[in-house]
């Protein structure tokens, strides 16, 4: 009843009420205007004279604010349970009903609307009227469906390629891959990704520059075991000068907390460092290598931070390339001729799986130089740097004069304190005095303060962890070359790559039975209303 093509029977016994027959209440609900319904009054043998009166009245229109339909009712009479063993044949039954509708009130109707016999042409003319009028816009709607069908079979592909087309579209979208990695490396962008949010890990270049960021911060505040305050040999005079970076974009990272010394306990510290590991050195000096010791030290934090930059680079590019596969296979919007695999998103996928290999190969090879770095750490350092060299003078001139200008000041204190006493004589010996340089603990503590500057400044000159150098080598570099291309790619690994998966092929075969279906029904509408 629902189907607004549909012809509706309505069947009501004439001995009850039509007010109360649901099926004439659905009958109003799906055809309003009572356009497809066609009434059918049967039993009229059971209905007394109010209600054979009442029935005719209604067959002929005259009660349509109760009853309201277009065609015209129609009446026919069945067969009680005994006259169907008295009388079982069809001719029987048709001349029975006919001496039954000569008598009144049903004669009224007419013989068109009385007796199976002129029901089954009644119908018939019916039907063909609802097909004749039906037929053409069931036609039109099967040919958009037909249509819908054959263009979601040719975004399928698949059917109508051969292996050279579908190489050529495999290797188009590696091209393009390819092309946009090289250009993304670059910090270059494309359309395709200006509506996306400038955070989006598409942006592989802005990423890594935000990561290399965080790795400088993080040398500059946790590559060190602990945090020095002495001055002018601070670790980061320049602490306010931070880089723009905040967080990384990807999986957290884990925070190292050096521990804070005051000067006086940093000097009594590595005076303890000297006197216990007192070698062949002359006293008021001390060995070298101790600040190599210092440095090994120092600096063992950095293994793990640049360990932990290589794995949050890894984890950029895997993420850029997630993104930027899926976007080198799936349709252009602005390529009408363009085409691609009907199972892109799965093609992509397989894709970026294959890349993050060559990723995993770019990282292991990343940490094995990493490793090297490390045992390069490990050995005595370089002492002729011209920059320690300049800053180590600089220093010492700046604490000799501090020291001589307390000298001074001490000296005018005692002059003024007992003006008419002699004159202390200045000498090597009140002048080191005046200094804080006489007693063996004053040398011992200057030669702490000398050690501990030597060593925070070839710690500085060092500072420059050369992993940011090792990003750009094996992972920025080679990016491009980690796309697939047919030098890489057997036909065993290419039908891998691109072969459909089993929803895929279910969903053409579906298409493709639909599309017979509804091929063999456009044809019989099309014969039907040339008739």
């Amino acid at each position: 009843m629902k189907k607004p093509h549909s012809t509706i029977l309505a069947v009501v016994p004439a001995n009850v009420d039509f007010k109360t027959q649901e099926v004439l209440s659905l009958c109003q609900k799906y055809d309003s205007k009572g356009e497809r319904t066609v009434g059918i009054i049967t039993r009229p043998d059971t209905a007394d004279k109010g209600q054979a009166k009442t029935c005719v009245a209604i067959a002929q229109g005259e009660r349509k604010d109760e009853v309201s339909i277009s065609h015209d009712w129609h009446v026919v009479r069945n067969r009680s349970t005994e006259e169907l063993k008295n009388n079982p044949t069809v001719e029987g039954r048709d001349a029975v009903e006919v001496d039954f509708l000569r008598q009144e009130p049903w004669v009224r109707l007419g013989p068109e609307n009385l007796g199976v016999a002129s029901l089954r042409t009644r119908l018939s003319k019916i039907l063909l009227d609802a097909a004749s009028r039906e037929f053409p816009k069931l036609a039109d709607k099967t040919k958009v469906q037909l249509k819908e069908i054959a263009a979601e079979r040719k975004s399928l592909g698949g059917d109508n390629m051969t292996d050279e087309q579908r190489r050529d579209i495999f290797y188009a979208g590696a091209e393009k891959l390819k092309k946009r990695t090289i250009l993304y490396v670059l910090g270059d962008t494309l359309h395709d990704s200006s509506d996306l949010e400038a955070s989006h890990p598409i942006h592989l270049r802005s990423r890594i520059v935000e990561q290399s960021e965080l790795f400088c911060d993080r040398i500059m505040k946790e590559g060190h075991s602990y945090a020095s305050q002495l001055e002018p040999s601070g670790i980061n005079p320049d602490a306010d000068l931070r880089t723009i970076a905040k967080r990384s974009r990807v999986s957290a990272m884990e925070k190292l907390e050096p521990s804070s010394m005051t000067p006086e306990m940093e000097i009594q510290e590595a005076k303890r460092h000297l006197d216990e590991l007192r070698g062949m050195e002359l006293p008021g000096t001390f060995n070298p290598h101790h600040i190599n010791i210092f440095f090994w030290k120092q600096s063992k934090p950095w293994n793990q931070i640049a360990n932990e930059h290589i794995g949050k680079t890894f984890e950029h590019c895997e993420l850029y390339f997630k993104h930027a596969t899926r976007m080198a296979f799936a349709p252009d919007p602005l390529s009408r001729k363009e085409s691609t695999f009907g199972n892109y998103e799965v093609v992509a996928e397989r894709v970026f799986k294959l890349i993050r290999n060559g990723l995993e190969k770019m990282k292991v090879k990343a940490e094995k130089e990493l490793c090297k770095i490390e045992i390069d750490r490990t050995h005595k350092q370089l002492d002729f740097n011209p920059k320690y060299m300049a800053e180590y003078r600089q220093q010492r001139n700046a604490r000799n004069a501090k020291r001589s200008i307390g000298a001074v000041v001490k000296d005018t204190i005692l002059e003024t304190k007992d003006p008419k006493g002699p004159v202390p004589e200045l000498n090597p010996n009140t002048l080191a005095e005046l200094q804080n340089r006489h007693t063996q603990d004053d040398r011992t503590e200057e030669e702490a303060e000398d050690f501990l500057n030597a060593a925070w400044l070839q710690y500085k000159v060092q500072y420059h962890h050369p992993c940011d150098i090792l990003i750009e080598r094996h992972f920025m570099r080679k990016l491009g070359e980690i796309t697939p291309n047919d030098r890489k790619i057997n036909d065993a690994m290419f039908q891998e790559l691109v072969g459909e998966d089993r929803g895929l092929q279910k969903r053409k075969e579906d298409l493709k039975r639909r599309g017979e279906v509804l091929q063999k029904c456009l044809d019989i509408l099309e014969k039907s209303t040339k008739r």
